[in-house]
């Protein structure tokens, strides 16, 4: 055997290029040695790599399993010695990461898995999109090749369990995929998607429920609920950081390193802490895109609605609730204003199933248009709350959820007016249910509630107080035990003056327990309890970043003034959550939001420093140059709030003529819309009379049709009966003409009788008369005939039957015996001829009376013919 051709001698170049698998793998290491050995990302060897990435790409493709993992091992060198987001882009570009995972990902060797993962790695970590890898993966999920699919998943996972799914990778490109691949018929696809969707649920922890367990069968969620409970208090962590996310830790640790060289170590507690709060919560509202529903919904959905039957009602309803159960978020380009005034009016149904799935067909419509909701909100929320004096636990809680997501969809300005007009019903459900609507808003709500706000709630609530029934006592305690706790004491001391002890006692008592997300002096509230410090805490780091650059004057100036302010906070301890904050006033007054009433409150407590003159604190400042400025500046802002307060004002007046506009335009087209049903049903009720007068017409005309068809035969058989009575009469004439030849007969008769002597004298006197005795008898045999088929009793015809005498069967040359005998039965034949000649008048009277019957027979057919064609006209 000879020895192994030696490539060495081969420029890079032509290793690649060349046909053999070894001369490539001998390239494919050397590139990666190459990049090993480089001293930084601008060396010559990169440079050559740089202007060819076509190199790469023909490399993840090599036809030859070991060569192939070679070349994936020098990109993946390539990468990371020498790569960056420039270098990164124009890979990608050059199909590089659609070979790599075409190829690599399906590989049968776990080495070339395992490089082909650590270089789609090396790509998020050097791209500026890294969704942009992560789009280039997702065609592959498709593919018909299981163990391809199982691959790409298996490496999303990799890339979700390093780089989370907080700031680099967004799982609102790989969870629409999700449910497919639950239903793929590889059960190795479903494990590595079952693995993908638990590191998943780490980041996003209940929100990735909301979307994905809609499209799983019930055996699939439950699996997965059990995989979620395990990872309840586990906190996931990034473990591995994007060039520009490297290059952002470096630069903190340079500065935390040179603030601890200046003294001031609390800097880098309070950063952990805000990057810690600053995590991105994820709502699944923003994770899915919108979709369409109303084209979905049943064409026939407002005849079936306003039908009297309540299944109808029940099952139209059932309908829309799958269709709107299904969407997460709904278009905003839709018009739903037809659709919650029929659930609106739902809420009037006398059918409790009916009101039980219209409030969740509207809670469905909150959630999915989240603030777009929020022009709808007063056409349903009156009625629902009126409705919640249904004491089924069902329909209670569907009406609860409902009106609880109207209010997550806007504020509590918005849903006060009609709860406190429910508050003052005469019925005592309704009042604990909007009392417990309100205090579960004031507890949930971020924005305290205005002064106007908290005196019109204060008024209803007092009333409450002192009702009759103790459930509406202990809602309204309950509520105002809430307010307190936005509000504090002070502020509701007013109102509680002339509430009994007890009462009182109670009200204190929830407010220590109850928990809030709003208070009064913090407009910007974060979700959940927060205290004071850890507010100034964050406000003072927010401050102190930016001034570290600062000059040692300015530095100077920010410690005398944190000492002026801990000096007046001494002095006044009841005011520290107004004093103790080093934020200028100018933040506190350009405050839109801020309570009209508070004014006074905060000019005379203090906003920080500007609220209190220099001079007594701060001796080495000069008091002149520091009130002054203060004054007019305070002034100013007044002036400001004034002119916000009257466009304001202008503008809620604007707002409430719109929506008077808007309610007589709703009006009038819901009266327009009433009237278009109403001609609708009388336009179908014509259509309906003009079908059944169709049909009967059609019927009269198939009557008329079957009697004219009567008549005609009936006239048939008169013209036949008439025919058969005109045949009788002739017969009867020719009868009595051959009586008269009767003697002529006898006479003829006795011309052959015995007593002759010679057969042939007989023979030579016989003259033959002009009717024949056969031709009598045939006359007399057709009449009988014609009257038993005539007759009424229905005898069968009697044939009669003889021996006839035929003249020209006479044979003259027969013998003298015969001749006798022929004479002898000719006599005979005569004389049985004479006899049916005395029957037939038997015959000719029974003839005469079924004449006479068919005669009446007619006249009644005419009578009857006549009547039909009365009752047709």
């Amino acid at each position: 055997m000879s020895d192994e051709p030696d490539y060495s001698s081969l420029s890079l170049e032509e290793k690649l290029e060349h046909k053999l698998w070894k001369a490539r793998l001998q390239a494919y290491d050397e590139i990666t040695k190459q990049c090993q050995n480089s001293r930084n990302d601008s060396d010559e060897c990169f440079q050559k790599l740089n202007a060819k990435p076509e190199i790469f790409k023909k490399a993840v493709v090599d036809a030859n399993v070991v060569a192939q993992e070679s070349g994936i091992q020098a990109l993946s060198s390539y990468l990371e010695f020498g790569g960056n987001s420039a270098n990164a882009q124009k890979l990608k570009s050059s199909g590089v990461v659609a070979s790599l995972c075409e190829k690599g990902l399906s590989s049968s060797r776990s080495g070339t898995k395992a490089k082909a993962v650590d270089c789609l790695l090396w790509f998020i970590e050097l791209s500026e999109n890294a969704n942009g890898v992560i789009e280039d993966i997702l065609p592959f999920l498709k593919h018909r090749l299981p163990k391809l699919v199982a691959g790409c998943v298996s490496a999303l996972h990799v890339i979700v369990e390093n780089f989370g799914c907080h700031s680099v990778i967004s799982p609102k490109l790989i969870i629409p995929c999700l449910g497919k691949l639950f239903a793929h018929a590889d059960r190795n696809v479903r494990a590595e998607t079952t693995k993908l969707t638990v590191e998943l649920y780490k980041w996003m922890g209940a929100a990735l429920e909301t979307i994905l367990f809609p499209d799983l069968k019930p055996v699939q969620q439950k699996d997965l609920t059990k995989a979620f409970e395990s990872l309840q208090n586990i906190t996931p962590e990034q473990k591995r950081f994007t060039r520009n996310q490297q290059i952002e830790i470096a630069r903190r640790k340079e500065e935390e390193s040179r603030i601890e060289a200046t003294g001031d170590g609390d800097i880098e507690m309070k950063d952990a802490q805000d990057d810690k709060s600053n995590e991105p919560q994820f709502d699944p509202f923003d994770l899915v895109e919108p979709v369409e529903v109303l084209s979905k919904l049943p064409s026939d959905l407002n005849s079936r609605i306003s039908s009297t039957k309540w299944k109808d009602r029940k099952e139209v309803l059932e309908e829309v609730h799958n269709v709107l159960e299904k969407a997460v978020k709904l278009s905003t380009r839709d018009d739903y204003l037809e659709l919650i005034r029929m659930f609106a009016k739902c809420m009037k149904d006398a059918n409790i199933q009916v009101v039980q799935l219209a409030a969740n067909c509207i809670e469905f419509l909150a959630r999915g248009l989240k603030s777009d909701f929020q022009r709808y909100q007063s056409i349903v929320l009156g009625p629902m709350i009126e409705r919640t004096k249904e004491k089924k636990a069902s329909v209670a809680d569907a009406l609860n959820n409902a009106m609880f997501s109207i209010f997550n969809s806007s504020s509590l300005s918005d849903i006060l007016d009609e709860t406190l007009a429910a508050m003052k019903h005469k019925t005592p459900q309704v009042k604990i249910a909007s009392t417990n609507y309100l205090q579960k808003c004031l507890a949930a709500t971020k924005v305290p509630p205005k002064g106007s706000e908290i005196g019109s709630i204060m008024e209803s609530g007092v009333k409450l107080l002192s009702d009759s029934q103790e459930p509406v006592r202990q809602a309204s305690t309950e509520m105002i035990g809430t307010l307190m706790k936005i509000t504090g004491e002070r502020e509701l001391n007013a109102f509680l003056e002339k509430v009994d002890d007890n009462r009182r006692a109670k009200v204190t008592k929830f407010f220590e327990e109850v928990d809030v997300n709003a208070k009064l002096g913090n407009h910007h509230a974060s979700p959940g309890p927060k205290n004071i410090s850890s507010s100034g805490e964050s406000g003072m780091n927010k401050l102190t970043r930016p001034r570290t650059s600062l000059s040692t004057g300015s530095t100077a100036t920010t410690k005398k003034l944190s000492l002026s302010s801990a000096s007046t906070s001494l002095k006044k301890p009841s005011q520290e959550q107004q004093s103790n904050s080093t934020i200028p006033s100018k933040r506190l007054a350009t405050s839109p939001a801020k309570r009209g009433d508070d004014s006074s409150k905060v000019s005379s407590i203090g906003r920080g420093l500007t609220g209190r003159p220099l001079t007594s604190s701060t001796p080495s400042l000069s008091s002149g140059s520091a009130a002054k400025p203060t004054s007019s500046l305070s002034f100013k802002e007044k002036e400001e709030l004034q002119a916000l307060r009257r466009e304001k004002q202008v503008w809620q007046e604007q707002q409430e003529q719109t929506l008077h506009h808007q309610e007589n335009f709703d009006g009038e087209k819901m009266s327009l819309t009433q009237e278009i049903s109403q001609l609708n049903s009388k336009i179908e009720n014509i259509s309906k009379d003009h079908t059944n007068a169709l049909l009967m017409v059609k019927q009269k005309e198939t009557q008329i049709l079957r009697s004219n068809s009567d008549l005609e035969n009936a006239k048939l058989k008169i013209r036949d009966l008439e025919q058969t009575i005109e045949m009788m009469k002739l017969q009867q004439n020719s009868y009595t003409g051959q009586q008269s030849t009767q003697p002529a007969k006898h006479s003829y008769n006795a011309a052959f009788s015995p007593s002759s002597t010679s057969p042939f004298e007989a023979k030579q006197r016989y003259q033959p008369p002009e009717t024949t005795p056969s031709e009598s008898r045939i006359s007399s045999g057709e009449l009988s005939t014609r009257v038993n088929r005539l007759s009424i009793d229905g005898n069968p015809q009697i044939e009669n039957s003889g021996n006839h005498y035929n003249g020209n069967s006479y044979n003259r040359f027969s013998s003298p015996q015969k001749a006798a005998d022929n004479t002898s039965s000719y006599t005979s034949s005569l004389s049985k001829d004479s006899m049916q000649l005395n029957t037939n008048d038997d015959s000719w009277r029974r003839a005469a009376e079924v004449t006479s019957q068919l005669k009446a027979r007619i006249e009644k057919m005419k009578a009857r013919s006549r009547s039909g064609m009365s009752n047709f006209s």
